[in-house]
């Protein structure tokens, strides 16, 4: 197994895939970088089963790596590009996408070897309905919350609670290649009118914090970092940065079980969990989990990227 190399399914210019990759060049695992937007010229494949073939047989190339599908040791999937079919009319870009998505990525997807974390598994997990209710059977703290395109509905879900905030489930389609977001906001019910019928919306009981807690799991191991700014933000993400203040915490090994059965329910080897300090009790209130999340910008991130290495290489 010495030789057969980690395959890291990412764009060039992924900062946080390259801490992972130093940390396995520093163990000497071999690495083979590939971007599935660069099918055409800047790569190629070709895989087979059947006739007796049980598993896909085949190789890929890149400019500068020749891989052999058949020998991977596993699969960290990343941030890949976006298909650069831009010189197609568009049906015939979108039918290309559709093909390339489906055969290239369906390809690297079905390799039978551990993935960090498989897409199908990562889809799955993004719904924001889902992470709820498995935060809320496996016995975590979860804010008063309702999904709703009713506006009377909501109007009184914001009578009831007084305190309501709104976020977006997935943020703002890139418009001319610039990404947009929409930061966790305050409301109330006379901000809600029939227009909110137009699609779902998502609103929760505001939680009044002290702080916020990000959770990196990786397998088995968590990285906790108590996240403070300098005057209190309802996003933390708003604001600048450079002035949060990160202070590592310890779980007590009940909470880090509950942690792993989360992940377990999604069938996830990775995720962020980000939750709220409440300003009373000081207990955790499970905001999301995000199980393609950033973790290079914590003070942790060397030793989060140790764990990815080893749970890459141990296959």
């Amino acid at each position: 197994m010495a030789d057969e190399p980690v395959l890291v399914v990412t764009s060039l210019e992924d900062v946080t895939a390259d801490l992972v990759i130093t940390e396995l060049n520093r163990r000497g695992v071999p690495v083979v970088r590939l971007d599935p937007a660069d099918i055409g010229d800047g790569l190629t494949f070709a895989a087979s089963i059947g006739d007796g073939v049980r598993t896909w047989c085949g190789r890929s190339r890149t400019r500068t790596r020749d891989l052999d599908l058949g020998r991977v040791r596993s699969v960290y999937h990343r941030r890949p590009g976006p298909w650069r079919f831009d010189h197609l009319e568009r049906r015939t870009r979108d039918f290309a996408s559709a093909e390339a998505r489906h055969g290239l990525t369906g390809l690297l997807n079905d390799l039978p070897v551990l993935h960090v974390n498989a897409p199908a598994a990562n889809a799955r997990a993004e719904y924001k309905p889902s992470q709820l209710r498995a935060a809320a059977e496996l016995g975590f703290t979860v804010p008063a919350t309702l999904i709703t395109n009713d506006a009377a509905a909501a109007r009184r879900f914001a009578d009831e609670h007084g305190g309501v905030i709104y976020k977006s489930f997935r943020g703002v389609p890139p418009l001319d290649g610039a990404t947009g977001v929409i930061w966790t906001q305050r409301v109330n019910a006379a901000d809600l009118d029939e227009t909110l019928s137009i699609t779902a919306h998502l609103f929760q009981a505001e939680v009044e914090k002290t702080a916020d807690v990000r959770i990196t799991m990786v397998g088995r191991k968590a990285f906790a970092s108590r996240i403070e700014a300098p005057t209190p933000l309802l996003d933390w993400r708003s604001g600048d940065w450079d002035q949060l203040k990160y202070t590592s915490i310890d779980l007590s090994e009940h909470f880090a079980t509950r942690l792993v059965a989360y992940l377990d329910r999604f069938d996830l080897a990775f995720g962020c969990f980000d939750f709220a300090v409440d300003r009373v009790t000081e207990r955790l209130t499970f905001i999301e989990c995000n199980p393609n999340g950033q973790w290079g910008f914590l003070p942790e991130s060397e030793a989060i990227a140790d764990a990815f290495a080893a749970l890459l290489q141990a296959g």
